[in-house]
């Protein structure tokens, strides 16, 4: 018999500026998602000053979910990689609002780490114990949660740092399965910076992960400016003109599309900023700029997408476009893979 069970982990990662923070997770049954709540506390009043976009997402820098042997279950990172997982949060549980508040001297925000391909069941509702992937935590030992912190000084327009802040996890399981058969995420992230160079005819081009199934790809693209306190990137939607995922040896495209209708089909509404006297600077049916998810369930599989056990290095293309641009524009990219396990 089964048992299905949310626990709260008692080990807690505490805010130190550009550190490697960790957290112990259970090593028993199989976990299905993990909740991420953080905390922080900052310098100045935050209600009297312009907040940079997005800003409550940024001391996220990289998540890593590893085992001890060295297995990677989940990795997201690059630069200010809480911005990626929360669009995803956001297209993943449409209506669910992960900004829980903002108090004069505090933030608060909660992310998700869904490792299945079911975030809501056929009824719609909430699935948490979503077993068509997961971390086969009674299999490891010494798993862990790493936060790479980002700068204390990234979060505000004006001199307004985090001084001090927690992130603690709930984690989702279900217990007792016979069998520890399935699937199992093995996410990770390539990052480019463009230079400020043009290339043109889909030239500029990066080798897919291959050796499992590929669900869905994220692309979040970002410009050097600094804002206000040396917080920048920017996201920007104008690095890219076209997409496209190429097999080379078997002369076919499947998807080459412009990025700016990925934007729109694979992004999410953009939020409404409010300035310090409470004017709305946007409305809210913008997309974000600069993010978009190419779901590739709809091309194959159902629930875990492209097949590519039996493709190698170079067989599978993701291609882009590049217009124009300026030095320190930079292209990420987070492939969610699964793979089969037995163990």
């Amino acid at each position: 018999m089964t048992i299905n069970i949310a626990k709260k982990v008692i080990d807690t990662a505490t805010w130190a500026a550009s550190s490697d923070q960790q957290i112990d997770l259970p090593n028993e049954g199989a976990i299905t998602r993990i909740d991420l709540q953080t905390y922080f506390t900052v310098t100045g009043c935050l209600a009297a000053n312009t907040n940079i976009p997005y800003g409550i997402w940024r001391p996220i820098q990289n998540l890593k979910i590893q085992g001890g042997g060295g297995k990677s279950y989940f990795d997201m990172s690059y630069e200010q990689m809480g911005r990626m997982l929360h669009f995803l949060n956001r297209r993943d549980f449409p209506g669910t609002i992960f900004n829980s508040g903002m108090a004069t001297n505090t933030i608060f925000a909660n992310y998700c780490i869904h490792f299945g391909s079911r975030p809501r069941d056929m009824f719609g509702r909430d699935n948490p114990f979503d077993l068509t992937a997961f971390v086969p935590a009674q299999k490891e030992v010494n798993l862990k949660l790493t936060w790479t912190t980002t700068q204390a000084a990234d979060i505000a327009d004006t001199a307004i740092d985090i001084s001090a802040g927690t992130m603690k996890a709930t984690v989702y399981e279900v217990l007792g399965l016979p069998s520890m058969s399935g699937m199992v995420p093995v996410s990770s992230t390539q990052g480019f910076g463009t230079g400020g160079t043009a290339v043109s005819g889909l030239a500029k081009q990066f080798d897919v992960p291959t050796g499992a199934f590929l669900r869905r790809i994220a692309i979040l693209t970002q410009d050097a400016t600094a804002i206000g306190n040396s917080a920048g990137p920017i996201l920007v939607d104008d690095i890219v003109d076209e997409v496209a995922l190429l097999f080379p040896k078997e002369s076919r495209r499947l998807i080459e599309i412009d990025y700016d209708t990925l934007l729109t089909s694979g992004g999410v509404p953009d939020v409404a900023a409010m300035t310090a006297a409470g004017a709305v600077t946007k409305p809210s049916d913008f997309v974000v700029p600069g993010f978009t998810v190419v779901d590739l369930r709809p091309y194959a599989n159902s629930d875990y997408g492209l097949d590519l056990r039996n493709y190698q290095t170079g067989d599978v293309k993701l291609a882009f476009t590049i217009p124009s641009g300026s030095d320190g524009d930079d292209i990420i990219i987070w492939y969610d893979t699964v793979q089969p396990y037995a163990g």
